[in-house]
């Protein structure tokens, strides 16, 4: 009996990356040609409900930059990445039929959007074989003591339960080998750059790991990361990852691994924990995602109280600008539309204050974010903007900050404001 020729198709999205990709090596391991694609998917450039589109100029370039990265690896493993734009849906039906593909491997995405993406695919190609895996958040579902419904609502008290329980999942070493192209790839050999930006965003897994291994061993940053992690102007105050794992050309199993390594063989202090304690942060804010769904999108939240609706398009416009008059919001603002990058305080000021003094609904700032960021991740980015707003994890209800206090407290010298201000 003639083996049957197996073709498979892994399809990247959030997982820019060949370190710690379960999915893509199950995929590999039992198919013997292989197509592999990434969609810029139409739906992202059009502008949507609250007036802009789901992906700005930031996030497009890094993107695009990590997509080359990608790129030059898969050449050098004899592989070849096809980048398509259009709607998602139709293009992997498409490729599916047109070279009789067999299986199909992806990660697990917890989005409305992306569930529903996944469904209609799998509505338009009933016979492939499926294989999925998680590959963006620390734990798998099944791993935790509780069942999904009932997770916590709040971070802490979900934190205590699992936290002495449940170790991350180890990570995958980086793929070495892939089975052939279905297709010509017309591959070049790309030798080993032998340096990578620090200090900037630069999209691409080497680039991310780089940043890796100057934040951690390189600078042992990372021993002070608590101390520092409330800066607000230059780049080592933080690790500056995030941008990396939100495109999944970081996996965050993968800098938990080394957070355990740093503690073995440089220092375990609370500021190692304190990296940890934000990647938990993360992974709450998906399992709150995959739990409540499209309410985790809706003007009341999950929590449904009876939100404000209030929005007066030229307060949201200066606010968007950079215009409102407030020094240390305006310089935030400002610094977000020139990097697409906020720390995390300036982030939760500039949100306070949009919800809180100027009195307007929270989704349009967070829509606003959604474009701008470059380090955008669905669910910390509208989690977040739940948690101030009063619909979501905060246990107080709502989150306003001082934004006086708050200035002098960590820009005492004007120095973030004067910077972005001049």
């Amino acid at each position: 009996m003639v083996k049957e020729q197996r073709t498979g198709l892994y399809w990247f999205t959030r997982d820019l990356r060949l370190d710690d990709m379960p999915a893509l090596i199950k995929l590999n391991s039992v198919v013997d040609s292989l197509i592999l694609v990434y969609v810029f998917d139409e739906q992202l450039f059009k502008t949507a409900e609250f007036g802009w589109s789901r992906m700005g100029p930031h996030r497009k370039q890094f993107i695009e930059q990590g997509l080359g990265d990608l790129r030059a690896q898969l050449d050098d493993l004899g592989q070849h990445l096809l980048v398509l734009n259009g709607d998602t849906i139709n293009e992997i039906a498409r490729l599916c039929e047109q070279y009789a593909v067999s299986d199909i491997g992806a990660t697990t995405l917890d989005g409305v959007y992306e569930q529903r993406t996944l469904s209609k695919i799998k509505q338009k190609c009933p016979l492939l074989r499926w294989h999925m895996q998680t590959q963006e958040t620390l734990f798998g579902i099944n791993a935790l003591p509780m069942a999904l419904e009932s997770v916590d609502n709040t971070f802490t008290p979900w934190r205590k339960k699992i936290e002495d329980v449940v170790s991350p999942i180890a990570p995958e070493a980086v793929v070495k080998s892939l089975k052939p192209p279905v297709f010509e790839s017309n591959c070049q050999q790309n030798s080993e750059p032998t340096a990578f930006l620090t200090k900037d965003w630069h999209g691409g897994e080497r680039f991310g790991l780089a940043q890796l291994d100057y934040y951690f061993e390189g600078s042992q940053h990372l021993s002070q990361y608590k101390v520092t992690r409330n800066g607000m102007l230059g780049w080592d105050f933080s690790s500056k990852f995030s941008a990396w794992l939100a495109s999944g050309m970081l996996s965050p199993r993968r800098v938990a691994s080394r957070i355990v390594k740093y503690e073995e063989n440089v220092e375990k202090n609370e500021s190692t924990y304190w990296l940890y304690f934000e990647l938990l942060w993360r992974e709450f804010f998906h399992l709150q995602l995959k739990k409540h769904g499209h309410l985790f999108f809706a003007a009341g939240g999950f929590k449904q109280h009876n939100p404000n609706l209030h929005y007066d398009k030229t307060e949201v416009r200066k606010w968007c600008e950079g215009n409102t008059g407030c020094d240390i919001v305006d310089a935030g603002m400002r610094q977000l539309n020139t990097t697409g990058f906020l720390s995390n305080r300036a982030r939760q000021l500039c949100a306070s204050y949009l919800i809180h003094e100027l009195n307007q609904h929270w989704r349009y700032g967070a829509a606003y974010f959604e474009y701008m960021l470059i380090d955008y991740d669905v669910a910390s980015n509208w989690g977040n903007w739940l948690y101030l707003a009063g619909g979501g994890s905060d246990p107080r209800g709502q989150r306003k900050f001082d934004i006086a206090a708050q200035t002098e407290r960590y820009d005492p010298h004007r120095e973030f404001i004067d910077y972005w201000l001049r």
